[in-house]
């Protein structure tokens, strides 16, 4: 694989609103791209560390983000592992990244230590996705600094819509101090109900807002289903566990659509 040694392929999975599926969103993104013979790197920056439990093997090292952090790594290995999913790598968290985010906060350069950290490992990954957590502190504002490209799952609601605001008011502060080149990729609708007036609403919403920001991807809604709850359960994406389901499809297109994009780039 030749890739260019630029960002243009890290993008940061962000809202601030919790629960509107960006954990999910990174999982089966990864996985689909993985199946589809790409090679992805997933970065856990949420203390929660979903994304970690449900994508490592039981016997994976034990080394993580926090580590990493602590000691301004400039580089990944030592971290990034090979995940239970085909062509996909992770960068694991764990609780102990929330103390370390908050001795950080008087560094100079604090934002930028996974930069530092990822810059590397640009050109090994056709995809690099960084899940964050809800809401705003340093780990997020480092996300959004390494990244190229912000993609925002927005559950078709219009309490997530607020959220929403929230993250685009940071990428534009961001545009101004530390990453002028970080932009919107697009809204991803998520948790769709087609049975209810308010999914409904709130999806033409979303619509208007993609409209209006003049995004590069509009994506179709990613449906509410058991699977992709059940998925991570298992341990598995949709890829694996339940590829002919419609959802599993949401997905697939939607990743399609992002890989094609970022080829197109180069």
């Amino acid at each position: 694989m030749t890739a260019p040694c630029s960002n243009n392929r890290v993008i940061a999975v962000a809202n601030l609103k919790g629960g509107v599926g960006k954990t999910t969103t990174v999982l089966n993104l990864a996985g689909f791209a993985g199946q589809m013979g790409k090679r992805v790197l997933a970065i856990d920056t949420d203390p929660q560390a979903s994304l970690t439990r449900v994508a490592l093997p039981d016997d994976a090292p034990t080394t993580a983000l926090a580590e990493a952090f602590a000691q301004r790594a400039r580089t990944l290995d030592g971290v990034r592992c090979p995940s239970r999913f085909a062509g996909v790598d992770v960068v694991p968290s764990t609780l102990a990244l929330e103390a370390v985010i908050q001795t950080a906060i008087p560094w100079e350069g604090r934002e930028y230590v996974l930069l530092d950290m990822l810059t590397p490992h640009l050109a090994e990954y056709d995809l690099i996705l960084i899940d964050c957590r809800p809401g705003i502190d340093l780990s997020v504002t480092n996300a959004l600094t390494a990244a190229r490209w912000l993609l925002v799952p927005v559950e078709c609601s219009f309490m997530a819509l607020d959220g929403y605001e929230h993250v685009r008011a940071l990428q534009q502060r961001l545009n101004q101090r530390i990453n002028p080149d970080l932009d919107v990729l697009g809204l991803l609708p998520t948790r769709y109900r087609s049975s209810t007036a308010h999914a409904q609403a709130a999806l033409a919403e979303i619509q208007a807002q993609v409209t209006a920001l003049r995004v590069p991807l509009r994506f179709a809604p990613i449906r509410l289903a058991v699977a992709a709850a059940d998925a991570p359960a298992h341990g598995m994406t949709l890829a694996d566990f339940a590829p002919a389901s419609s959802i599993a499809q949401e997905y697939r297109r939607a990743a399609a659509q992002i890989l094609d994009f970022l080829e197109d780039q180069q």
